[in-house]
């Protein structure tokens, strides 16, 4: 079932990054091997996000009760299965399949930007910097011994997001977290010139926070 509504994407946001960047992890179970998905919601990962589309895949254990129990699965819409949406969707996983994107994240790209990103933990506003796939997070700490959170959560995030996007680079800002999600394309180079304006721009928070005596 397709659908060109981002309403799946409202509902599990986080769950778009996890198949744009680590796809086979969903696939296979790797996180939590124990777990069988009966659901799954999809959306701008189908189409790398040039088209609105949005589904959700539903497993047989969950189709049959509602076969079984309401006599047919109700699930179309009047705006369902756009043939525009559904097209760009098909000629973009043929894209990422034909390339290998998925893969060359998982043995080359992934790897490196781990390598190169937990270098920025040594910095003195870092309290943690994680990452899996090519979603990075660094979480920004007051006192990095004790990992103290800063007072008012939220307010140093939203200087480092403003300070990353004047110096050229997309940094989100979840309160004190900073995340990235760069594309599947993203080159070692590409990996080198983001982790090194991270770091300015680390840099240049931690001035302005000592500025605004929050340090």
């Amino acid at each position: 079932m397709l659908d060109n509504h981002f309403g799946a994407d409202d509902i599990a946001g986080i769950a778009v990054r996890m198949f744009r960047s680590v796809t086979d992890r969903l696939a296979s179970g790797r996180y939590h091997p124990s777990i069988e998905r009966d659901l799954m919601a999809v959306a701008k990962g189908l189409s790398s996000g040039y088209l609105p589309i949005g589904g959700v895949l539903v497993g047989d254990r969950v189709a049959e009760v509602l076969i079984e129990k309401g006599g047919e699965f109700h699930h179309g819409f009047t705006y369902s299965g756009h043939p525009v949406a559904c097209a760009v969707a098909s000629a973009n996983i043929a894209i990422l399949r034909r390339e290998r994107l998925v893969e060359r994240v998982k043995s080359e790209i992934g790897p490196y930007l781990a390598q190169r990103w937990i270098e920025l933990k040594d910095h003195p506003l870092v309290g943690e910097a994680r990452q899996t796939g090519l979603i990075g997070a660094l979480e920004l700490v007051r006192n990095k011994d004790r990992r103290e959170f800063f007072p008012e959560r939220g307010k140093v995030g939203v200087i480092c997001r403003d300070i990353c996007v004047a110096n050229g680079l997309i940094m989100r800002a979840t309160r004190d977290t900073m995340l990235i999600a760069p594309p599947l394309i993203i080159s070692q180079t590409e990996v080198d010139e983001l982790v090194d304006k991270a770091r300015r721009c680390l840099d240049l928070t931690l001035a302005e926070v000592r500025r605004q005596g929050l340090l």
